[in-house]
């Protein structure tokens, strides 16, 4: 099988064009949507917290809902859309995940390509990050337990936040991430030119590491194509260094899309591994 960067420009975009893999993609997001309402209107949540100055500077608090602690370990998810589409709102079914592993859910906005670049959009998520830091305890959250996950973009936007911040986190939770933008930058996705070779070299994925040492937990579907396979493998080969041990799993039967509902699966690898890095 060809690897990047043998991969031409035809074969990059059959890669990473998502909609043409999965066709069930619209129909899946619809789902979510509907499931993210309903965990909505079950309350103990607190939504469109400001974190800064513009309309999607927001993020969502949910409260577990059959636990009752003094103080809560706090999930941090950060969304897919390729950096230019979805909203949080399409996501607050994942606090069903901090309902499974006792934490408190944070989901969390960020400005979006191509009105915004890159480097806005990171600095969004770490000073949504930030915020919950400061002020998470004023909601019952631990700021000392405090795990970054998220799902394609997102994953590379956590992994950069863990990397920006001179904070301590529990873990990290990579999920069919993108963090090598090499082929991103020559496949269709850059059409819009929102990837110069000086942002590729800034957030090169060897860089996106945290900035202390962090578990580092990274899952790809069987089904994905094999740059995500090999996006995951070569991070988590990154991530692991001394008090940075890195696991990595493919997920039978999942594909880009398919792979969030075991985000929420009770029994999957992926509450287990948070389960893990909570010392649960």
């Amino acid at each position: 099988m060809k690897k990047f960067p043998q991969l031409n420009r035809e074969e990059l975009d059959s890669q990473y064009f998502i909609r043409g893999i999965v066709p069930e993609w619209d129909s899946k997001m619809d789902e979510f949507s509907q499931k993210s309402q309903i965990r909505r209107g079950k309350g103990n949540c607190w939504l469109d917290i400001s974190y800064g100055n513009h309309p999607r500077h927001v993020l969502d608090v949910f409260k577990p809902q059959s636990e009752q602690k003094k103080e809560f370990p706090v999930f941090i998810f950060f969304h897919g859309g390729y950096w230019r589409m979805l909203d949080k709102s399409n996501f607050s079914h994942i606090a069903f995940t901090g309902d499974a592993i006792g934490a408190i859910t944070v989901i969390i906005n960020y400005r979006l390509l191509p009105e915004f670049g890159l480097e806005t959009i990171v600095q969004d998520c770490c000073e949504a990050t930030k915020w919950v830091i400061k002020n998470i305890g004023e909601l019952d959250g631990n700021p000392k337990e405090l795990i970054l996950c998220g799902h394609s973009a997102g994953a590379q936007l956590g992994a950069q936040v863990s990397a920006s911040l001179d904070s301590s986190f529990k873990g990290f939770v990579g999920i069919s991430g993108v963090y090598d933008l090499k082929p991103i930058q020559k496949c269709f996705l850059n059409d819009i030119n929102f990837l110069e070779s000086h942002l590729v070299k800034r957030y090169s994925a060897h860089l996106s590491i945290s900035s202390r040492p962090c578990p580092g937990h990274f899952f790809y579907g069987e089904k994905e194509p094999y740059e995500f396979k090999r996006q995951s493998e070569e991070q988590a080969a990154f991530w692991r260094r001394p008090g940075s041990d890195a696991l990595i799993g493919c997920l039978n039967g999942e594909n880009h899309v398919s792979i969030l509902e075991q985000l929420v699966n009770s029994e999957s690898k992926i509450i287990n591994s948070l389960k893990h890095l909570l010392g649960a």
